[in-house]
């Protein structure tokens, strides 16, 4: 499992993190998906690009959930 970094230091950095997983969940719900790990999200909380989930207005059909909010 992903260990969290440390809370960063700055208000603008704990602001950015916040966004980020904001964007996150917004885009999850946005394809659908019923459930998102919490490795994922501290991974996209850590800064890993490639946690984040796709675009759901460019996301391939295969990426949707059986869901649509």
């Amino acid at each position: 499992m992903t260990s969290l970094k440390p809370k960063p230091s700055t208000e603008a950095e704990r602001i950015e993190t916040a966004l980020r997983l904001l964007e996150a969940v917004h885009r999850c719900r946005g394809l659908g998906w019923r459930t998102v790990t919490v490795d994922r999200l501290v991974r996209v909380a850590n800064g890993d690009d490639k946690a984040m989930p796709p675009d759901p207005a460019t996301a391939p059909r295969s990426a949707r959930g059986t869901y649509h909010a």
